[in-house]
């Protein structure tokens, strides 16, 4: 792995016009784009024939003038401006020589028929470039998105006749599976909070009561068990999509390999245009995201981008403990403009990058590959040594003697998470927080380093190997990794969780596991570029449970959203010895 240094801002945006990284963020968006105003604009709207029968609102922007015009188009759920000509943004592109397009999904703004997630964006997105292909004004289409209208151009993708020159889409995930689930565990509060704030269904939704926090008022129906009643025992109308993802917790369940979620899965694949792709450090979206750069054909990613920022899924820079002074040097709503400008307009070959943002470096690096394949890691070692009276030792050396440290796990008391990189509707937990003191729950075994004699320039995914075993049929182990600064705040970096049920590997079938057997699981996190300074320290808390980032597991096996009881676990975690409980942390090579 190679990795060129940036300047410390890593792209040219005037530091008194620096927006924050949103694309939404700013109106004035003339202000930053470097191209100036060529044109006057033109604004209307056209009920477009969909996939079926519905016709579909569409808001185009287009340069005053005869064309043809390049465009640039999205599909969205979220219609929150009405009707009119009310898009800044649009008008900005038309009055740059790009036209501009946005139309409403089916059952959505102006839009005809009945909202169904996901269901009918390929069919409909097929249908408005069919009709965008015949008009004459239209010379070229570029395809662009984030979150779930990212979603509605890589459903696309292998199917737009010969104007697509490229897409420009970030923070959604090409399979649906892994956006959905860890090791069997539901993502609560991404999955089944935007369930709630984005059903067409009349539902009950739960009501914030003064004072509460922003999604903790969902927790209800995250808890509520079976899972799969939860649709009609709490929201009041049976939902049998959500039903749909809450059951199928196998990756090879035909379930994730056919419909929209096999067309999404394949595209990647397929695709012949070069694409920007986006994805923030602390974005639920992350993983998925990135496999969206992964599984481009060579050839397709040698023309192809790969942007990894230090940012939530609402682009706002994460964490906030440290210097974060460039993270916002990437601008999104910039960094499309001018890549679409050279693709649609000056009609340029674009430039295979890889870019991504170190956290406490405060700074951007250019990497020759991904994923990334390190050579250089770290391994520590989790023993019985009391560190002090709230937590044991986590060093580079291996404690000699095997022992066997404890902790009961109740599930109808769960940890709740303190920051979290897949942390959506629970706005007060998105990110990376100051975490709990030690010591502060019996079912939290933590451990604690020195403090580093020298920087650690983590690249890449954590992983956590523990032998474990329990007194049940199933349960789960999850970890947070923190580092801790000289004056003793912790600040969580990464966290993760993994099943018995699943450890033979996240896309492997479930598996059944016997009481008091003693395993080997490991725990991956998401991947991070993360610089933690000489004098601060690693914690590494080991619990079975992260509400509400993950579902409860409820210590017995099967399916989880089907399961109406839980039971107290006795879990035991084995350090010291050749092969004991440890951490691995891959380094950033220079």
């Amino acid at each position: 792995m190679v990795i060129t240094g940036l300047s410390a801002a890593g792209q040219a945006v005037p530091p008194a016009a620096r927006p924050p990284a949103s694309s939404n963020r700013s109106p004035d968006y003339g202000s930053l784009f470097t191209v100036p105003v060529k044109y006057g604009y033109t604004y209307h709207e056209e009920m477009v024939q969909g996939g079926s029968e519905a016709r579909l609102m569409t808001r185009i922007y287009l340069p005053e003038g005869e064309g043809p015009w390049p465009v640039v188009v999205t599909r969205t759920p979220y219609v929150y401006g009405g009707q009119g000509d009310n898009n800044a943004l649009g008008r900005e592109y038309a009055r740059r020589g790009i036209g501009y397009i946005q139309q409403d999904c089916r059952g959505k703004g102006g839009s005809e028929g009945f909202y169904s997630p996901n269901i009918y964006e390929r069919e409909d997105g097929i249908a408005l470039y069919n009709w965008l292909c015949a008009q004459p004004w239209c010379k070229s289409i570029g395809i662009f998105g984030s979150s779930y209208t990212a979603l509605t151009g890589w459903l696309v993708a292998d199917s737009v006749p010969g104007k697509l020159k490229g897409l420009y889409l970030s923070h959604y995930g090409v399979d649906r599976h892994i956006s959905c689930f860890r090791s069997g565990l539901f993502r609560e509060d991404i999955m089944s909070g935007w369930l709630i704030d984005n059903a067409e269904e009349e539902i009950i939704r739960p009501v914030r009561q003064e004072g509460q926090p922003v999604g903790e008022n969902y927790y209800d129906f995250y808890l509520y068990r079976p899972q799969v009643e939860a649709d009609l025992a709490v929201l009041g109308q049976r939902l049998d999509y959500y039903r749909d993802w809450i059951t199928h917790t196998d990756y090879t369940d035909s379930y994730w390999n056919t419909g929209v979620w096999g067309d999404l899965k394949r595209i990647p694949s397929e695709v012949d245009v070069p694409v920007t792709i986006v994805a923030g450090q602390f974005d639920h979206h992350e993983e998925g995201t990135i496999l969206g750069y992964e599984r481009l054909r060579p050839e397709i990613r040698a023309k192809s981008r790969l942007i990894l920022g230090s940012w939530n899924h609402s682009f706002q820079p994460t964490p906030n403990h440290v210097q974060m002074t460039h993270a916002r040097d990437f601008n999104t709503t910039v960094d499309q403009f001018e890549w679409f400008y050279g693709l649609l307009v000056e009609e340029k070959e674009p430039v295979h990058e890889i870019r991504a943002y170190v956290i406490e470096d405060d700074r951007w690096v250019n990497l020759d590959e991904w994923p990334l394949r390190t050579k250089k890691e770290k391994v520590m070692y989790l023993s019985s040594q009391k560190a002090s009276d709230q937590a044991y030792v986590l060093s580079g050396h291996r404690e000699r003697k095997k022992s066997r440290l404890t902790y009961q796990y109740d599930p109808a008391d769960p940890v709740y998470a303190t920051g979290g990189e897949t942390i959506f509707t629970t706005t007060g937990r998105r990110g990376s927080h100051l975490q709990p003191e030690m010591g502060s729950r019996e079912d939290v075994l933590s451990f604690v380093t020195e403090p580093l004699e020298s920087d650690l320039a983590i690249a890449g995914a954590v992983k956590v190997m523990l032998k474990v075993s329990t007194d049940v049929d199933d349960t789960c182990f999850a970890f947070t990794l923190s580092e801790v600064t000289p004056e003793g705040k912790a600040y969580n970096m990464r966290t993760s969780i993994a099943t018995l049920g699943y450890r033979d590997g996240l896309l492997k079938p479930r598996v059944s596991y016997t009481p008091g057997e003693v395993v080997e699981l490991e725990v991956e996190a998401l991947p991070v570029l993360w610089n933690v300074k000489k004098g601060n320290r690693l914690r590494l808390d080991i619990k079975s449970s992260n509400f509400p980032e993950y579902a409860v597991h409820s210590n017995y096996a099967g399916v989880w959203a089907e399961q109406g009881r839980v039971r107290i676990a006795r879990q035991n975690v084995f350090v010291g010895r050749r092969d004991g409980s440890r951490i691995i942390i891959p380094l950033l090579e220079n």
